[in-house]
């Protein structure tokens, strides 16, 4: 279970047994081979040569002390987590629906992922002319507006309400759908680079003034209007040359998608089902929803080459935790997310037709999730109904932490106060060559007085209440300044402190509750190690010691990194 932020001062507290946090998230177990050796056998499940790189490569940092015994509290871990797995299938959870609900979404988005990766790779050569040409181009900018419309048709009748006299703002306000374009159209000023083709060339090359459009994208057609352009002040192209050069490459990765996005949905002969759209338009009504019949589930909102999307499958969709939602009081938004939930299907056909999901990296991290979402059942399990800590674990957690929370009871100050900046100044610059500040100010002018004074916390004097946590957190030796005072400048020297240690019930009611929540984990390993321990005397594990003592830590990078 993930800790809230504050809970960081209790890290050591943790035993040598990160639980769910150590590799078991970072864990992807490769497909076994012949050649790799196991480590560790456990019924069914096999822990490799390989497991043991993946695991070490990716948490090796949560993993301290020595070589050998970092790498013992790894293998321990790994141990944990293949008795796990082989419990969660003994148990036939393995075979459950949610599992295959979850494998399913995890292997659609990688495989979407995957795809769209390769087909618009973020490592796409830049000219240093295109880079300088941009750069030109950014010299004057644009007031721009635009609507937007999914269909040729009610783009073009848009434009025509505008030709024929009505405001553009107005026209606008029908067809934008919410969080996608404003609602008015307005975008503001644009420099050239920000939009993607053909509007930005028509930002370049419209007329001010002019309607131009419907232009064609990915998402569906625009119609723009430029409003007026103006000089656009930018630094020297020496200074600015990164960012031309890196706004240019995601200008050439966002047309290699887009043009390959179209040349799917083209390939796939994606089209619209005949009033899907208004169908699920109806049925997501906040006011009155239509409740779907049987044969309403089946129409289908948009057809591919190799299937239909119905009204079912949108339902299920919606359904998802990570589902995006259209604005279902537009139409236009709705038709954007239909579109989109079909691309997603053909880009998970197009990515099968690569072979995209027998990539042995896929495979592996697919197969990991999986194991993960079986480990997170069988930990719950485990730690379920554990009781709260009592007041002796919350005490011997605070016993391990208090030296960590102490606070001042005294400290002793050098002051220097100055009128002059140009003094000020140069005692600053003594502080690289003298020990302390009195020193420093007899060097600059053996006439400065330096005075001390003794501060007791708690306080009433603001001026000392603000510096409190910087002395709390300095070391006795630390001067500061000169610090801008209403008749000059001070200096100030930490000559000494002293600090008491905190009881428990005078800390802040959230750093408290912060110690109970770590004595309650501490409570839920104990309760890991027992079920864990009890999962071993059972299943037996087989661990092959002399196999493990010969590999190196820290695991060694693959070999083939940075060809």
């Amino acid at each position: 279970m993930p800790r809230p932020p504050s809970a960081k001062v209790l890290s050591s507290t943790r035993p040598a047994l990160p639980v769910l946090g150590l590799a078991l998230a970072a864990l992807a177990l490769s497909s076994c081979s012949p050649e790799d050796q196991p480590l560790i056998r456990v019924g069914n499940q096999k822990v490799t040569v390989r497991d043991f790189a993946r695991a070490g490569r990716s948490a090796q940092g949560q993993y301290e002390g020595s070589p050998e015994l970092a790498k013992a509290t790894l293998v321990q871990d790994l141990e944990r987590r293949a008795l796990m797995l082989e419990l969660a299938h003994r148990l036939g959870q393995g075979r459950s629906p949610a599992l295959d609900n979850v494998g399913r979404e995890n292997e659609q988005r990688a495989l979407v992922q995957t795809l769209y990766a390769r087909i618009a790779s973020p490592v796409q050569r830049v000219s240093e002319a295109e880079a300088r040409a941009l750069y030109e181009a950014r010299k004057t900018e644009a007031e721009v507006w635009l609507v937007y419309s999914p269909s040729y048709e009610s783009a073009r009748m848009a434009a025509a309400r505008i030709h024929s006299g009505e405001r553009f703002e107005q026209v606008a306000r029908g067809y934008n759908p919410p969080g996608v374009l404003p609602p008015d159209g307005n975008m503001g000023m644009i420099s050239p680079g920000a939009l993607p083709e053909p509007l930005d060339s028509a930002l370049r090359a419209q007329p001010t003034g002019a309607i131009g459009g419907p232009y064609p994208s990915r998402e569906g057609w625009f119609v723009m209007q430029i409003a007026q352009r103006r000089a656009h002040e930018q630094g020297p192209y020496e200074s600015l040359r990164p960012g031309m050069m890196d706004l240019m490459r995601q200008r050439k990765q966002r047309a290699a998608f887009n043009r390959a996005y179209l040349d799917m949905k083209a390939d796939y002969d994606v089209q619209p089902g005949p009033g899907g759209a208004q169908l699920l338009f109806h049925v997501g009504n906040a006011v009155d929803p239509l409740k779907p019949s049987a044969d309403q589930r089946r129409m289908p909102l948009g057809t591919y080459r190799g299937g239909v999307y119905t009204l079912e499958d949108a339902l299920l969709d919606l359904q998802r935790s990570d589902a995006s939602r259209p604005a279902f009081n537009l139409l236009p938004s709705i038709e954007i997310w239909i579109e989109s939930q079909v691309m997603t299907r053909v880009a998970v056909l197009e990515a099968r037709r690569r072979h995209l999901d027998e990539e042995p990296e896929l495979v592996a991290s697919l197969k990991a999730q999986r194991d993960q979402f079986l480990l997170d059942g069988v930990y719950q399990a485990a730690v379920a109904n554990v009781p709260p800590p009592g007041p002796e674990q919350v005490r011997a957690v605070w016993e391990r932490v208090k030296s960590r929370f102490s606070k001042l009871d005294t400290v002793r100050l050098a002051i220097l106060e100055l009128s002059d900046s140009a003094l000020a100044g140069r005692v600053s610059m003594m502080r690289a060559s003298e020990p302390s500040l009195a020193e420093a100010a007899k060097r600059v002018d053996p006439s400065l007085t330096v005075s001390e004074k003794m501060i007791v916390y708690p306080t009433r004097e603001p001026d000392w209440q603000l510096l409190e946590a910087m002395f709390t957190s300095q070391q006795p030796g630390a001067w500061f300044g000169p610090e801008r005072r209403a008749k000059g400048w001070r200096f100030i020297e930490l000559l000494g402190k002293v600090t008491k240690q905190q009881a428990f019930e005078e800390l802040p009611q959230g750093i408290q509750q912060n110690i109970s929540s770590g004595a309650a984990e501490l409570v839920r390993d104990t309760r890991f190690k027992q079920f864990t321990d009890s999962l071993a005397a059972a299943f037996h594990p087989v661990v092959y010691r002399e196999r493990i003592a010969g590999l190196p830590w820290p695991v060694p990078p693959p070999l083939d990194v940075g060809r």
